[in-house]
């Protein structure tokens, strides 16, 4: 069993919970030992044990955990000793934390939320559009111009305006402005064939022009 953070323990009384596995319940005669006063605006390390399921309720608890685990794993990325705590069991216990604030009705710590952010290293720039970052201006310039037009009966194109109509709307928005027509037309013309576009579109459409 991995001790809670700071050289305290955890004392519990073992129960059986779901699925056969064995629980340790934190009640007010079962909390960790030491400084609590300090350890709890310091944050705490939860215990980690693969034959508990250790059970907490409390929301300051499960907030001290929060900032414990995020600082503990910024030190460690910044060089520090991880204390026997290693990373791969601070995602362990951050899944547990995430799931105990859940089973307990509690909207997580911003702290929980960075935590989470921190060990799956989100990446700002990360976006599932299907377009440059560059285009996406031009990009929805196009599905709004396109949804503003009565769709197309045959179902070929996105409305029944013209790819020159659309190219010459957007081609001002296009990161090489000096693109020619013909460019802008075989760059909209990929557009219209995506799924996403299409979609949006369709999404984006008055009620006035659907059929």
């Amino acid at each position: 069993m991995l001790p809670a953070a700071f050289g305290s323990r955890t004392v519990g009384t073992p129960c059986r919970g779901q699925g056969g596995w064995g629980c340790i319940m934190n009640g007010p005669h079962n909390q960790i030992t030491g400084r609590a006063a300090d350890l709890e605006s310091r944050g705490q390390l939860p215990v980690v044990d693969p034959d508990y399921f250790i059970v907490e309720r409390r929301p300051e608890k499960l907030h001290a955990y929060a900032r414990g685990l995020l600082s503990h794993l910024r030190q460690i990325r910044a060089g520090g000793k991880a204390r026997r705590y290693r990373i791969t069991t601070i995602r362990s216990a951050s899944v547990w934390l995430i799931r105990s604030y859940a089973a307990a009705g509690i909207a997580p710590a911003l702290e929980a939320a960075r935590l989470m952010g921190a060990i799956v290293q989100l990446r700002p720039e990360a976006s599932t559009l299907p377009v440059r970052r560059s285009s996406i201006e031009a990009y929805w310039a196009a599905i709004k111009f396109d949804a503003g037009q009565p769709p197309d009966p045959t179902d070929k194109e996105p409305s029944v305006a013209t790819l020159y109509a659309v190219a010459k709307h957007v081609r001002p928005l296009l990161q090489n402005q000096y693109a020619s027509q013909k460019t802008a037309e075989a760059t909209v013309r990929g557009w219209r064939r995506l799924p996403h576009y299409r979609d949006n579109v369709a999404l984006q459409r008055p009620g006035a022009l659907r059929t």
